[in-house]
C-alpha cells in the first residue's frame, strides 16, 4: 500500500472533503462486502472496479477529488469516496493478518513545513491577486496545532487534513481549497514558530492618522450637537469616515461605522433599538482602533464579506435580548468542518398592541422560510451563504443554490478550539488576548462547547437577577462556572435552565455558550444544553413540566462606574449645550463618589472631561477608553451586541 495520504485521511476528514451521506454509504457497502475490487499498479495508480461497471482511477500524488471516474458526476462522487474507504479497509485487514494493530496517537505536525512557494506559484490569477492584497494590507491569523492543524483568518478557516499533503488543505471559502487563504495559512504556521497568533504583512501609519482625524471630527460633532440633533447633523462626518475607511480598506472601522450610523437612524425613527450605551461603545471603539499601533485593529485589507463553499452549519443555541419594546434574536452556528462560528440574527419590533410579542418570537422568521426556533434547534445545509468579517451570516437565494433545515443531535462532536476539553486552555487564551475594542469584531466572541462530567449544584439569586451553576469537565478538564441573567425577552429561560440542571430532561452531557473571565474563574452563559434532547433555554416552552417559573427580579442600583458610563453616554446623546446643566448638577457628586469608592484615576479623567470646553475629543477619549478597559472583564454576559 503506497498511498500514506489515503491511510492518514480520517473518516472525519473524508466527510469534510465529501459529505457524511456518501461516507456512511461507502462504509456500509465496504463492510457488507459490496465495495469495489481494488488493484494498485506498479505505476502507483489505484484502480477501483464497481459491480455496476464503473471504474475509478486515482493517480499517485493526487487527492481523491481528482480521481478519474467513468460515472458522470464531478468532484467527490460515491465511487471516489468508496475507493478511499475500501483502500483504508484493505490496509487495516492486511495489517491485522500480519500483526494486531496497536492504537497510536495521530501525529502532530506543522503545515509550515509544506512547500508554500510551489503552492503559491500554482495559484490562479485571481487567487494570486488576493494573496498579494492580503499580505500587502496585513492579516492576523490564529493558529491551532495538533493532528489536524487549522488556521483562522478574519473571513476564512483552513484545516490541513493530512500531514505533509497540501492538496488536502480544506478552506471554507467558496473555492474550498487551492486558494489564497491556504497560502496565507502555510506562511502563518511557518512564521509563527509555535505561537497561537501571528501577524503577516505590512503596516500603514498614514491610514491610522487619516482615520484618527476622521473619527475625532465625528466625535467632536457628537459632543457638540449630540445624537439628538439627528443623523443629518452628523451625516458629513460619517460619510467622511466611511470614505477614508473604504480608501484604506479598513474593514473593522467600516463595521463599527455602519453600526453607529444605524444607531443614529434608529433615534431619528424613534426606534426602540436606539441605545445611548451602544453609541458610547461604538465611539469608544472607533477612537481606540484609530489610536492603536496595531493595523489589525483597523482591519486593513480584510474582505468585508466572503462567499462560502457548500457548508453544514449546526446550531449551538440562541439568545433573545430585549431592546426597548422589541428584541434582538441571534442563533450561534458552527461549521462542522472547520469549527468556525457564525451568527444569524434579526431585530424584531413590537407594536404597542402586541401583547403576545415575546411568546411569538420563536415562531418568527429569522431567514426566508426558516423560523428562529427551527434554526436554533437544528442545522442548515447551504450553498448560498456569505460570511461577513464580523462573523455575521448572510443567506442568499438563487436557482443555483439553496438552504435546507435539518434536525441536529442533542450531543455534538466538533473540532477544537470550539470544543473545549480543559478549562485552563480557554483561560490562557482569554487572558492573553487584546481588549474587545481592539480585537477583530466577532458577533460570537469566545463561544465554546463543553462536555459535562458532573453537576456540582445550582442556585438562583433574586436580588442579583442571576441563575448560577457549576460543573466539572470530564477527566482533569477543570471546573466551569455557569451564569445567566434574567431578560424579559426570554422570561422562561432561567426556569428551563433550572429544570435542565435538576435532571428534568435527562443527564446534562454538554453545554454551549459564550465565556469570559470573572474573579479568575471561567464563566459561561449557556445558550444550549445537551441532555437526552437539545435544550435551548430562550426557545423552549417554560410551561413544560419540570420547568419552574422563577420570580422576576427588581433592578439594582447603579455602581459608580456604571453611573460614569451613563454620564459619558449622555454627553454624546445630548450635545454640549443640553449636557452642560446635567454635568453641573451631577458631575461633582459623581467625581466625589468615585474618589470615595477607590476610583481616583477614573475621577481624575471624568473631572478633566467635565472641565473641558472646546476640542474635547481627546479628553473624552481618555475617559471613555479608561471606562471601557475597566468594563472589559466585568461586562454583562447577556448582551447580544
Amino acid at each position: 500500500m503506497a498511498r500514506p495520504d489515503l491511510l492518514a485521511l480520517t473518516e472525519d476528514g473524508l466527510i469534510q472533503l465529501a459529505n457524511a451521506g456518501l461516507v456512511k454509504r461507502a462504509l456500509r457497502e465496504v463492510a457488507a462486502g459490496q465495495g469495489p475490487a481494488l488493484t494498485e499498479g506498479p505505476d502507483g495508480i489505484v484502480e477501483a472496479r464497481f459491480p455496476d461497471g464503473t471504474v475509478t482511477r486515482l493517480s499517485p500524488g493526487r487527492p481523491p477529488g481528482e480521481a478519474a471516474c467513468t460515472c458522470p458526476a464531478s468532484g467527490l462522487c460515491r465511487h471516489r469516496v468508496a475507493l478511499v474507504v475500501a483502500y483504508r479497509a484493505e490496509a487495516v485487514s492486511s495489517a491485522s493478518q500480519v500483526k494486531a494493530p496497536e492504537a497510536a496517537p495521530s501525529p502532530t505536525w506543522n503545515p509550515g513545513t509544506l512547500d508554500g512557494a510551489t503552492f503559491e506559484a500554482g495559484l490562479g490569477t485571481s487567487a494570486a491577486a488576493e494573496l498579494k492584497r492580503l499580505l500587502g494590507a496585513g492579516v492576523t491569523v490564529g493558529l491551532d496545532y495538533g493532528p489536524v492543524p487549522s488556521a483562522r483568518l478574519p473571513t476564512a478557516s483552513v484545516r490541513f487534513l493530512v500531514p505533509d499533503a497540501v492538496h488536502y488543505a480544506r478552506c471554507d471559502c467558496a473555492a474550498g481549497g487551492g486558494c489564497a487563504h491556504v497560502a496565507v495559512a502555510i506562511r502563518a504556521f511557518r512564521e509563527a514558530a509555535g505561537a497561537a497568533e501571528v501577524r503577516l504583512g505590512g503596516t500603514d501609519v498614514a491610514a491610522a492618522e487619516d482615520l484618527a482625524a476622521a473619527v475625532d471630527r465625528l466625535v467632536e460633532g457628537l459632543l457638540d450637537a449630540g445624537t439628538a440633533a439627528g443623523p443629518e447633523a452628523h451625516g458629513a462626518a460619517l460619510d467622511g469616515l466611511r470614505r477614508a475607511a473604504q480608501a484604506r480598506g479598513a474593514t473593522q472601522i467600516l463595521l463599527a461605522e455602519a453600526e453607529l450610523r444605524a444607531q443614529l437612524a434608529a433615534y431619528a425613527a424613534r426606534s426602540a433599538t436606539y441605545d445611548e450605551g451602544a453609541v458610547l461603545a461604538l465611539a469608544t471603539e472607533l477612537m481606540a482602533r484609530t489610536r492603536a499601533a496595531d493595523p489589525a485593529a483597523l482591519g486593513l485589507g480584510q474582505p468585508y464579506e466572503t462567499a462560502m463553499a457548500k457548508t453544514r452549519l449546526v446550531s449551538l443555541g440562541a439568545r433573545i435580548v430585549a431592546r426597548g419594546r422589541g428584541a434582538v434574536a441571534r442563533v450561534a452556528l458552527a461549521d462542522t468542518d472547520t469549527g468556525a462560528t457564525l451568527a444569524l440574527e434579526r431585530e424584531f419590533e413590537a407594536s404597542t398592541d402586541e401583547p403576545g410579542f415575546v411568546a411569538a418570537l420563536p415562531g418568527r422568521p429569522l431567514a426566508p422560510g426558516l423560523t428562529l426556533a427551527g434554526i436554533g434547534r437544528g442545522q442548515i445545509l447551504t450553498s448560498v451563504a456569505r460570511r461577513r468579517a464580523d462573523g455575521l451570516l448572510v443567506l442568499g437565494q438563487g436557482a443555483r443554490g439553496r438552504t435546507a433545515l435539518l434536525p441536529r443531535d442533542a450531543v455534538l462532536r466538533l473540532p477544537a478550539p470550539l470544543a473545549v476539553s480543559e478549562v485552563r486552555t480557554v483561560l490562557h487564551r482569554l487572558t492573553d488576548r487584546a481588549p474587545g475594542f481592539l480585537r477583530p469584531r466577532d458577533r460570537l466572541d469566545a463561544l465554546h462547547l463543553f462536555d459535562v462530567g458532573e453537576i456540582l449544584g445550582q442556585a438562583w439569586s433574586p436580588g442579583a437577577q442571576l441563575w448560577q451553576a457549576a460543573v466539572d469537565l470530564p477527566g482533569d478538564g477543570g471546573r466551569l462556572h455557569l451564569a445567566r441573567s434574567y431578560d424579559r425577552a426570554a422570561p422562561g429561560a432561567l426556569g428551563i435552565l433550572a429544570a435542565a440542571f435538576a435532571g428534568a430532561y435527562g443527564a446534562v452531557r454538554q453545554v454551549a455558550g459564550r465565556v469570559r473571565i470573572e474573579a479568575g474563574t471561567l464563566l459561561c452563559e449557556p445558550w444550549s444544553v445537551g441532555t437526552e434532547r437539545l435544550v435551548v433555554p430562550d426557545l423552549d416552552d417554560p410551561d413544560r413540566p419540570g420547568a419552574p417559573l422563577l420570580p422576576v427580579p427588581a433592578a439594582g442600583e447603579r455602581d459608580a462606574i456604571e453611573e460614569t458610563e451613563a454620564l459619558l453616554a449622555g454627553a454624546l446623546h445630548a450635545g454640549r449645550r443640553a449636557f452642560a446643566p446635567v454635568a453641573a448638577a451631577s458631575g461633582p457628586r459623581l467625581v466625589a463618589r468615585l474618589r470615595q469608592t477607590g476610583h481616583a484615576a477614573t475621577a481624575m479623567r471624568l473631572s478633566a472631561f467635565l472641565a473641558s470646553r472646546e476640542g474635547t475629543a481627546s479628553i473624552f477619549a481618555q475617559a471613555a477608553l479608561w471606562i471601557a478597559v475597566m468594563r472589559e472583564d466585568a461586562g454583562p454576559l447577556d448582551t447580544v451586541a
